[in-house]
């Protein structure tokens, strides 16, 4: 026989050639042989695809990319459906503690001008002004700190007791016991005592607004993260839908399945 045949069978180079069909992202191989010298044969059994076996493939992939797909859809929607709720709420809270802070900065300053109109009709019910003027001064003068120096809190609180000090050491200058002396004096106390809470409660906000702004960016940022994943997964959805779509009404007979809609390999990894 001719080929170099022996007793022990013909004897081939075996050279494998593939060829791919990329079908809406994924490659098929079918493998065939061409025979050539010096390889000997083996029986390994090549499997060819048909049309209808690959069609079946690749209906069967875009159904699982779409059930994948639908399922990460819901359960990012309710996420982020939670997530800017919950946005919303630190964005009000947010909102309501800027609010705050700037009602009790200027109720602070309305209060202190109003102690100081008191002390002023306070000084009016004195007859005997000469012993208090030095009292006076030194009140005017921690008003006007008060009401223009940014002062820490246990500073303030201290010239808050001063001022009391010195209208107790005015009454007790000149003890005249007039009611209206002593109902004025009684005044501008509680008005202090109100200016103190109000300092308390503020001190008590300052650091908040900037926790919750920086919860508020940290949530809206993550909401911006997970509307452009939904965004995504709509578009690959649609794309899944278009190509099913598609191959389900390809024919057995006839059909070039190369012409069909693809999606673009290593998309499906975002």
């Amino acid at each position: 026989m001719t080929h170099g045949v022996n007793s022990i069978g013909l004897v081939f180079f075996w050279k494998k050639i593939y060829s791919g069909i990329t079908i809406s992202g994924f490659k098929l191989y079918g493998e065939t042989t061409l025979p050539d010298t010096e390889t000997e044969v083996t029986n390994t059994p090549v499997t060819l695809l048909d049309d209808n076996e690959l069609l079946s493939i690749v209906i069967e992939k875009h159904n699982r990319f779409m059930g994948e797909y639908s399922s990460e859809l819901k359960d990012l929607q309710e996420k982020m459906n939670s997530g800017r709720s919950e946005y919303n709420r630190v964005s009000k809270e947010l909102e309501a503690l800027e609010t705050r802070i700037v009602v009790l900065k200027e109720k602070r300053h309305q209060l202190y001008y109003q102690a100081g109109k008191l002390r002023l009709r306070l000084l009016e019910t004195i007859s005997d002004k000469e012993k208090t003027q030095h009292l006076e001064s030194e009140i005017r003068n921690i008003e006007n700190k008060l009401q223009n120096a940014n002062l820490s809190s246990s500073v303030e609180c201290g010239y808050i007791d001063s001022i009391r000090l010195l209208l107790k050491e005015i009454i007790e200058t000149v003890p005249d016991n007039d009611m209206v002396q002593q109902a004025t004096v009684s005044s501008i106390h509680d008005i202090l005592e109100t200016t103190k809470a109000a300092r308390s409660e503020l001190d008590e906000m300052l650091n908040a607004p900037d926790e919750h702004r920086k919860e508020s960016i940290a949530l809206k940022q993550e909401v911006e993260d997970q509307e452009a994943r939904l965004a995504w997964l709509a578009r690959r959805t649609a794309l899944h839908k278009e190509a099913l779509g598609y191959w389900e009404n390809v024919g057995p007979v006839g059909s070039t399945m190369i012409d069909g809609p693809g999606i673009s390999e290593g998309e499906e990894q975002q």
